[in-house]
């Protein structure tokens, strides 16, 4: 990686050594140990007593050995080893962040080590006597080093934490959802219309917030839907990003399991051979039900009641492996959702 012209920071952020060469992983990681991770007496470290990485003092068998911190050697390591080649390519300004992410959580890891050893060394906090309370105070500049790592973060792709958020067009798509993960939902209350002006909306501002959008929506039996054509036409969400149903929520649960739920909630007497008979979808099975029996059908407890039914198939089978789940319109929904949380 050429570095020349950048610079590390010596032991602070403070000083300053200027680089003028290139390098690779070995020489970077041995600069940044060089500079950054001091010698220190491990029996003064409060967990030197179960540290894997102290070595025995060779004269007095009741200290440790004078050495680099192991826990703070390793993350420069690891941290190089991991993130080198993904970042040799960047331009100045980039690597300069990258070179200042490096530092200050190398210096979160070794301060963070530290205050942990005092703080949970009883002997240790009882030599500082009544100013032992102040010690709690210094984790301060442990999160210092943690925040300004990530101000540095921000500046490099690599970095970014990418969060998840869906929009939905119903309760019932939101209740489905959050009883198998902590993606977050915002559901727009389609109705039947999606209305283009509020979805820019919310995924501008989302997308604002650093988060990656995605979609659900309904395709009511048609063929397309010119709204979310428009959507993807003008960039606002990725096509793949998009989930539509053929009709809707309700109408995707299979035929036989939707019918069950009616049944178990007293909603019909009708066999099932009765039920599917001259079966009209083309307006959803919602309003069939509706338009043969005269009975509403509560979409919020349609939904809770595939939730569960679905849970406690997990509980005997692999759903991602079950041809038979994942080939439904419910189950390519289930796949959908869990594939980005």
């Amino acid at each position: 990686m050429d570095l020349d012209n950048l610079y590390l920071y010596s032991y602070s952020d403070k000083g300053k050594i200027k680089l003028s060469e290139v390098y690779n992983k070995d020489s970077l990681i041995e600069i940044m140990i060089d500079n950054w991770i001091p010698y220190m007496e491990c029996h003064k470290c409060g967990k030197s007593d179960y540290c894997k990485y102290t070595k025995p003092h060779e004269v007095n068998p009741n200290k440790k050995a004078e050495i680099k911190c192991g826990v703070a050697r390793n993350f420069i390591i690891n941290f190089v080893n991991i993130t080198f080649d993904r970042v040799k390519n960047l331009d100045i300004t980039k690597k300069q962040a990258y070179l200042d992410t490096a530092f200050y959580l190398s210096q979160y890891v070794l301060s963070s080590e530290i205050s942990i050893g005092t703080l949970i060394n009883k002997d240790y906090l009882s030599a500082w006597g009544s100013y032992a309370p102040a010690l709690y105070g210094f984790s301060k500049q442990t999160l210092d080093y943690l925040n300004k790592s990530h101000r540095k973060m921000k500046e490099i792709d690599i970095f970014k934490s990418k969060k998840n958020i869906i929009l939905v067009e119903g309760f019932s798509e939101e209740i489905f959802i959050e009883s198998f993960t902590d993606l977050e939902v915002i559901n727009y209350e389609g109705k039947g219309r999606i209305d283009f002006n509020k979805i820019e909306f919310l995924v501008k501002e989302y997308q604002d917030k650093g988060y990656e959008v995605y979609l659900q929506s309904d395709l009511d039996g048609k063929k397309e839907n010119q709204k979310i054509n428009k959507i993807i036409k003008k960039g606002l969400i990725k096509k793949e990003n998009i989930f539509l149903f053929e009709h809707d929520f309700e109408t995707a649960i299979p035929l036989k399991i939707f019918y069950n739920i009616l049944k178990d909630n007293n909603l019909i007497k009708d066999d099932f051979e009765d039920f599917k008979k001259d079966i009209n979808l083309s307006r959803g099975i919602v309003k069939h039900v509706q338009n043969k029996y005269g009975i509403d059908v509560n979409k919020r407890t349609v939904a809770t009641e595939i939730s569960l039914i679905l849970h406690k198939l997990q509980d005997r089978k692999n759903l991602y492996e079950d041809k038979d789940f994942v080939n439904t319109e419910i189950g390519k929904f289930w796949n959908f959702i869990n594939k980005i949380v």
